[in-house]
C-alpha cells in the first residue's frame, strides 16, 4: 500500500504546484532505483550592498567602550599574519581572522575560565565602513540595523597606558 500511496501523493503535489514564476527542482529519493523531481518556487534572496574592503587597513587594535561603562574598552587585535587576539574579553579568546569580501571572520575559543567546557566560536561581522580610524560592522547574529563601531587604537594611546 505504501508503494502505491507515495507515488500518488507525489503526483498530486506536482499537479497542485503553481506553475507561474521561476522554479527549480529538488531531488527526492523514492526507492533505490527511482528519483522524482518536485518543482517549487525559488525563494527570493536579499541582496545587500557589498562594500569594497581594503584589507591593508584591517591590521591593528580595534576598541569600543562597554555599554554603560565608558571607561572600559573591549575589542580585538588583528595582525597581518592572520593571527588575532581579544582585548579585555575574558570569555572569548580570538586566535585568527579571515576576510571574505566584506565579511570579517574572527575565530577563537569561547568559555569561562571556571568552566570545564571550551568551544570553538567564529564571530561573523559584515563590514559596513572601514577607514584608518574607524571600523563599523554588523554582527550577523545581531538585530537588523544594529551597527557596532570600533576605533583604531593609535600608537600614542598605547604609550599612555
Amino acid at each position: 500500500m505504501t508503494r502505491t500511496l507515495l507515488p500518488a501523493i507525489l503526483l498530486l503535489a506536482v499537479a497542485c504546484n503553481n506553475s507561474s514564476g521561476d522554479a527549480h527542482k529538488d531531488s527526492v529519493a523514492v526507492t533505490e532505483e527511482d528519483t522524482v523531481f518536485i518543482e517549487r518556487p525559488v525563494e527570493p534572496v536579499a541582496i545587500l550592498d557589498s562594500v569594497h574592503i581594503d584589507s591593508s587597513l584591517l591590521p591593528g587594535r580595534w576598541l569600543q567602550p562597554v555599554e554603560g561603562v565608558d571607561t572600559l574598552m573591549i575589542g580585538f587585535q588583528i595582525r597581518k599574519d592572520g593571527k588575532a587576539s581579544s582585548i579585555h574579553l575574558e570569555s572569548l579568546k580570538y586566535q585568527s581572522w579571515r576576510l571574505l569580501q566584506d565579511t570579517l571572520l574572527l575565530h577563537g575559543l569561547a568559555g569561562y575560565s571556571r568552566a570545564d567546557t571550551v568551544f570553538l566560536q567564529t564571530d561573523t561581522l559584515l563590514i559596513r565602513e572601514l577607514s584608518d580610524t574607524a571600523l563599523r560592522v554588523h554582527p550577523v547574529n545581531a538585530a537588523e540595523g544594529h551597527i557596532e563601531t570600533f576605533k583604531r587604537q593609535t600608537t600614542s594611546a598605547k604609550k599612555r597606558k
